[in-house]
C-alpha cells in the first residue's frame, strides 16, 4: 500500500510530444492537477501528452 495513498498531491507535467528531447522544444509548458495518484491527476488532465515532473503534498485546503 502506498503511504501516500488517500492525500492530496500537486502533480506537475511537461507537455510534449512522444519522443521529444528538451532541447528540442522551442517554449516548456508545464500543467498541474490534483489527485491522490499519478493516473488520477492524468485523468484531470486528459488530451495533451504528459511527461511527470514532480509531486508535491497539497496543503491544507487544497491550494499549493
Amino acid at each position: 500500500m502506498n503511504f501516500k495513498q488517500g492525500i492530496n498531491m500537486l502533480y506537475q507535467f511537461l507537455i510534449c510530444s512522444p519522443g521529444r528531447k528538451l532541447a528540442e522544444l522551442s517554449r516548456v509548458r508545464i500543467v498541474s492537477a490534483f489527485g491522490r495518484s499519478e493516473a488520477e491527476a492524468r485523468a484531470h488532465l486528459a488530451g495533451p501528452n504528459l511527461v511527470f515532473l514532480s509531486r508535491t503534498p497539497a496543503r491544507k485546503g487544497g491550494a499549493a
